[in-house]
């Protein structure tokens, strides 16, 4: 196959397909470098012939020991198979050794082994728990997303991750799933639901175990989001215990949750998709959180940007204030301004809370709902709504005539949120 006509070093080689550690900051391979080694990409069975499947077709056993199960077999079955497992890793090293990679040296200081072969063995693929929320295909691959940058934003998120495909490997089962076009996926996010069973107190799923399926667990079994999906889980058991309650309670109770994703997002953990905000910025809770809550989120779906710098218009703010507020939206037939169409994507906010006496136009039945927003604005209009200490909402944030910035509106609505 491709692997094969490859040199061993190339940058899509062998060698640096998992490479751990690197000596030296070059890519090119050096002495020193550590990398993660499968068996022999070829085709051939361990007697030397060719393994089939059901359907007569040879097995290529590049990433996945396919000879035989550890699940639902004997303990003497199951040792048998990693035996041969660890027998077939060996012998493709010494493969290499006397086939011109002469100075691949086997590091069993690192896997705490005499013969450098793994401790146990990697389970792709674990059994799943029935969780409050299943996270499938749908919200994760790119074909369901248009041109969006992000998949899903699940409002319970406690996480992120990403891998750009669903690599789902094929088995021996006839009419396995076949994804064809939809096997890319999008930047996602890991649901708080998932972690929870649905009929299992005090038990916080996590790994490979969460709510996910045969094919999105393909993109969420990588390293990373495993790391991400057991910091939450970690920090979600903490939480229960402080706040004596069950993990389920915290899934499933709003006020509840928006601590805990408060929590999460300040000891720097990310729920939103964003790559030009880092857990280090003075406002990262507030953009998060109000982010995940689809409060303020981002000026354009098709990049990961929050731009945090960038100015905020008069209907954006309006939107922010209906949604934090929890108010009912109006929809009148007639628009009280001649510059917000119904059809206009801020047209039932910027109704309501005109309906409200909360905002009015700049005269001449107009809004001006593209028209940046000022600092000054804002804070009349969350005066206007009432019983709202202004100054400390706006801690940190001039009370002047300046253009509002995106930062600053989440700044002040987290407060806002925080307070009702």
């Amino acid at each position: 196959n491709s692997w094969d006509k490859r040199d061993f070093y190339h940058n899509w080689g062998i060698f640096r397909y998992r490479r751990l550690q690197r000596s030296q900051q070059k890519q090119n391979p050096k002495p020193g470098d550590v990398t993660v080694i499968n068996w022999s990409t070829s085709p051939r069975g361990n007697n030397g012939d060719p393994p089939t499947n059901n359907t007569g077709e040879p097995l290529c056993c590049g990433n996945d020991y396919r000879m035989g199960a550890l699940i639902g077999v004997s303990r003497e079955e199951r040792q048998k198979q990693i035996q041969q497992a660890s027998d077939r890793a060996r012998a493709y090293i010494h493969y290499l050794q006397t086939n011109g990679i002469w100075d691949l040296k086997p590091r069993g200081d690192l896997t705490w082994t005499d013969d450098g072969i793994a401790l146990e063995p990697y389970i792709r693929e674990a059994r799943r728990g029935v969780a409050l929320t299943t996270i499938r295909h749908e919200d994760v691959a790119q074909k369901f997303f248009g041109t969006a940058a992000r998949a899903r934003c699940f409002e319970d998120s406690v996480g992120i991750g990403q891998y750009h495909y669903l690599d789902v490997h094929p088995n021996d089962t006839p009419g396995h799933v076949d994804l064809g076009d939809a096997n890319i996926s999008l930047p996602f996010t890991i649901a708080l639901g998932a972690l929870i069973p649905i009929n299992t107190d005090g038990l916080i799923l996590s790994a490979k175990s969460i709510g996910t399926t045969h094919i999105t667990n393909a993109a969420y079994r990588m390293h990373p989001v495993e790391w991400a999906i057991g910091e939450a889980g970690g920090y979600l058991g903490v939480f229960a215990l402080n706040q004596g309650v069950d993990v389920r309670q915290v899934a499933t109770e709003a006020k509840l949750k928006r601590q805990f994703q408060g929590w999460l997002a300040r000891q720097g953990i990310p729920l939103f998709w964003f790559d030009d905000v880092g857990h280090d910025d003075p406002d990262f809770e507030a953009i998060q959180v109000l982010a995940v809550e689809g409060i303020v989120r981002t000026e354009n779906y098709s990049n990961l940007h929050f731009n945090p710098q960038g100015q905020v218009n008069r209907a954006v703010v309006c939107v922010a204030i209906v949604n934090v507020m929890g108010f009912d939206l109006v929809n009148p037939s007639v628009p009280s301004f001649i510059d917000v169409p119904k059809e206009h994507f801020a047209y039932q906010s910027i109704e309501t809370l005109a309906a409200k006496g909360i905002i009015s136009g700049v005269g001449n039945r107009r809004f001006a709902p593209a028209q940046p927003c000022t600092r000054q604005q804002l804070s009349w209009i969350l005066a206007n709504l009432g019983g709202l200490n202004i100054n400390q909402l706006f801690a940190g944030t001039p009370l002047d005539a300046s253009t509002l910035k995106r930062r600053e509106l989440s700044r002040v609505i987290y407060r806002l949120s925080s307070s009702q």
